[in-house]
């Protein structure tokens, strides 16, 4: 392993408590099915993967979201595809995670907490703008991207179905 990887990988420290270990079921590997409206009225699908690591000292979790994946984006490439990556950082003042999510020309800051079960991130810059993890197992887990509107329904612009990659 290199000196980067060295400095960036590591594994779970006391950086987050326990209780607060939110993201701890999604670290690994995983194959994701993302639909959309890329075309408004044609669902559209696309295979992806999104790897989940522990990095920092332990004091954050950080993915890359690849979509298409890296197995069929020769065969089936997308012209809005992403290669991105989020930082998850724990927020001891405000028992949360400030989180910031970059891939080319885009670059979005949430602020993530438990609502329930779920996840949910508000997307600090967008009005009524959330990323949320739902459904959350040891195989699989949901997210979606919503957009909620001023009479209380939601627009739903994305969503991802997850499955662990044994």
């Amino acid at each position: 392993m290199d000196t980067f990887s060295e400095a960036l990988l590591s594994g779970k420290t006391n950086r987050i408590p326990d209780e607060f270990d939110w993201f701890a079921p999604l670290l690994g590997d995983w194959d994701c099915d993302y639909y959309d409206e890329y075309v408004k009225g044609e669902k559209r699908h696309v295979k992806g993967e999104w790897i989940f690591r522990r990095v920092l000292e332990g004091s954050g979790v950080q993915d890359i979201f690849i979509f298409p994946s890296r197995a069929t984006k020769e065969e089936h490439p997308e012209p809005d595809g992403e290669y991105g990556s989020s930082l998850r950082i724990f927020n001891r003042d405000t028992e949360s995670y400030d989180v910031c999510y970059t891939c080319t020309g885009i670059m979005k800051r949430l602020n993530f907490k438990k609502d329930g079960d779920k996840l949910a991130g508000k997307v600090l810059d967008e009005e009524s703008t959330y990323w949320i993890f739902s459904d959350i197992t040891e195989n699989s887990f949901h997210w979606e991207y919503i957009m909620n509107k001023p009479d209380g329904s939601r627009d739903l612009v994305c969503e991802i179905f997850a499955k662990r990659i044994a």
